[in-house]
């Protein structure tokens, strides 16, 4: 298939739903700062406090990758606030905190937002948006714990390393946050039920501060609660780049068990593969997989962690691996089409193209796969496979938030 076709295909997506959304449990305020030459050239980027921060930096702008890195010191990480605290601009963060502003801006009426202390400033943001807070805990969270760091950055102002896809991103810095940032009281637990019960989607993130076996066991258990609770509940959990293996681990056992769909990109699905086949998922061995190794290692998540829908985001084009027994083909094209469509448009670039890159991957996993059943849909086993190549914004000036964003309505739009 080529342009011309997928362009068709673009022009006739139709109407997606828009009920209501629980969103958690991760909130937070974002700094975000541009990179340019001027910053890398600086006095205050290259003081000896930030020498680690700054190779970090470095590393991820060679690689084009959204890495993150976690600072467990307090007093480390309020130097990195104070040291930034006139640069850039602050935005709502956390996926649970983009994500609720992203879908109420798309007509959604009702997104209720579940989180730890948010804060005044964070919270007023949420009410300015129209998303409903339901807060979890009486405590006042440390104001530097709520303002995370952002680095975006063009492709270009450093050589890149070898085998490097030249794109807009991002590198983040941020407190490591308490379980119970993520873990619902007790005493919660039976009004939080409550109050979720008329929804029937509930994206929820945050999983990476979760440290032991009890944490993530704890959180699962309250994931199948939540679904107990009300049968037609489906619970989406996104992922993020975190390397250590005791959480990745904790993640595959106890959460994706417990939940119905996961959101991740091409890095975070090889840090699951690499857990569950014993490997080392060091951040420095990633090797870029061809997309049919994708949708096969997509396929073996699903089939071990038993669940029902896995939502892959890599540069020019998204996978999507549905058990077949819940699958409404259909509307899962389009809501991925829907999703590429709004991601393009928050990136607000100057110009916009289907990927040439997706657009390869799609007519490799067709020579593997196929051929398809129709436009973009694929069978295997007991699981239907999407495939679509996306949109890509040229000139962006925004690249934080966009997974989130793109995972959020592709979730909430869909049907499974």
């Amino acid at each position: 298939m080529d342009e011309r076709a997928w362009q068709k295909i673009y022009d006739s997506i139709g109407s997606v739903p828009k009920n209501p959304v629980i969103v958690g449990f991760n909130v937070n305020l974002d700094r975000i700062i541009t990179v340019t030459p001027e910053l890398l050239n600086s006095e205050l980027l290259n003081q000896p406090s930030l020498l680690e921060l700054r190779t970090r930096l470095l590393h991820s702008m060679r690689t084009c990758t959204a890495e993150e890195w976690f600072v467990s010191d307090p007093k480390l990480y309020q130097q990195f606030c104070h040291a930034f605290v006139q640069t850039g601009m602050l935005v709502i963060g956390g996926q649970a905190g983009i994500s609720a502003v992203y879908l109420a801006s798309t007509g959604i009426s009702d997104v209720l937002c579940l989180t730890h202390s948010p804060g005044s400033g964070t919270r007023r943001l949420l009410d300015r948006a129209g998303v409903r807070v339901q807060d979890l805990s009486e405590l006042e969270k440390n104001p530097s714990y709520m303002i995370h760091l952002i680095f975006e950055y063009p492709p270009g102002l450093v050589p890149l390393a070898e085998g490097a896809t030249p794109r807009n991103n991002r590198f983040i810095v941020s407190p490591v946050h308490l379980p119970e940032s993520v873990l619902i009281p007790d005493e919660k637990v039976g009004p939080v039920l409550a109050a979720t019960y008329p929804y029937a989607r509930a994206f929820l993130s945050g999983y990476q501060y979760l440290h032991t076996e009890s944490d993530f066991a704890r959180a699962g258990d309250q994931i199948l609660q939540m679904k107990k609770n009300n049968g037609r509940m489906r619970i989406h959990v996104e992922c993020v780049s975190v390397t250590d293996p005791e959480v990745i681990s904790g993640f595959i056992c106890h959460i994706l068990p417990a939940a119905d769909s996961v959101g991740l990109n091409e890095h975070e699905l090889q840090l699951l593969l690499k857990n569950m086949n014993r490997e080392n998922p060091n951040p420095g061995t990633f090797e870029e997989l061809s997309p049919v190794r994708q949708v096969n290692g997509a396929l073996g998540i699903c089939t071990t962690c038993g669940l029902k829908r896995l939502h892959l985001h890599t540069f020019g084009y998204y996978i999507q691996v549905t058990r077949t027994d819940c699958a409404c083909p259909e509307a899962s094209i389009n809501a991925l089409l829907f999703a590429s469509l709004n991601v393009a448009e928050s990136a607000q670039g100057t110009r916009r193209e289907i990927s040439s890159r997706g657009i390869s991957a799609y007519d490799e996993v067709n020579s593997a796969l196929g051929p398809h059943i129709s436009p973009g849909i694929f069978r295997s086993g007991n699981f239907t496979i999407f495939l679509i190549p996306t949109i890509i914004a040229e000139n962006i000036s925004k690249s934080s938030g966009l997974g989130d964003v793109l995972s959020s309505s592709a979730f909430v739009a869909d049907r499974f």
